[in-house]
């Protein structure tokens, strides 16, 4: 007799062997179950006391021997709808849970925001973000500063946004290309300030990189800039150790 579909409501191949062999063999004691299931004498025991808290089997002790035999296999049904009751009880616990669990939930999930912008329409927006969000006290990391594709562009587009960073007071620790080193339009608003700090680095960079609170902006100065605004805690953090990676091998 096949009984491996019994796996699908929650016996296991030793539960099924016994079982069967209870079937075909009737009441009988230990040893003569384990030579018929094929279940070492040493787990008859164990596995016939799992049966036993199913339903599905019964004993009873004769001269001091313990005998098994099979329950009514209608006791199988019974065994089910117990399981069925089980489930609709935990269900109903996660369901009053469920309210409480979602909060913290929500609370506590990295969020992650992904936006981005084009031309130097969206360079004015990300970075008047930028100017906004910083005030006196706090930092804003940038690496891999170029001098963009479109110099002159980059230029009057810097010489309108750094007198806005001075009013703000917030810091900047800037590392650019060396090929920016000694250009002025660029570099010296960073090269004199007493606030900001700067350095280069050797290797030229296709991307600019501004960590600032929990945003992490990537920027491609090309003749229609791209930028992609990145807010995530993870990730501002990340870079923020790369950052200071970088900062201790640029060069001032």
């Amino acid at each position: 007799m096949a009984l491996a579909e019994l796996k699908s409501i929650g016996l296991t191949d030793g539960e099924i062997k016994i079982y069967e062999a209870l079937l075909e063999l009737g009441e009988t004691t230990r040893t003569q179950l384990a030579k018929k299931s094929g279940v070492s004498p040493s787990k008859i025991y164990d596995v016939a006391n799992r049966l036993l808290e199913k339903g599905v089997i019964s004993s009873v002790k004769k001269n001091g021997v313990l005998h098994f035999s099979a329950a009514d296999p209608r006791r199988l049904r019974e065994f089910v709808e117990k399981k069925e009751q089980e489930i609709l009880e935990e269900k109903r616990l996660v369901d009053s849970l469920i309210p409480q669990l979602l909060l913290k939930y929500q609370n506590t999930k990295e969020k992650m925001d992904v936006e981005v912008f084009y031309g130097w329409e969206g360079m004015g927006t990300c970075y008047g973000d930028l100017t906004e969000a910083l005030g006196k006290g706090d930092m804003c990391y940038i690496f891999g500063v170029s001098l963009g594709e479109d110099i002159k562009a980059t230029d009057r587009f810097w010489a309108k946004m750094y007198p806005r960073w001075e009013k703000r007071g917030f810091k900047i620790k800037i590392i650019f290309n060396e090929s920016g080193r000694g250009y002025k339009p660029q570099t010296e608003y960073f090269e004199k300030s007493k606030r900001h700090e700067i350095r280069y680095q050797a290797q030229e960079t296709f991307m600019e990189v501004d960590l600032y609170k929990d945003t992490v902006l990537f920027v491609m100065i090309l003749k229609k800039p791209v930028l992609i605004r990145v807010r995530s805690k993870e990730a501002a953090l990340s870079f923020r150790t790369y950052f200071e990676t970088m900062w201790k091998s640029a060069k001032r």
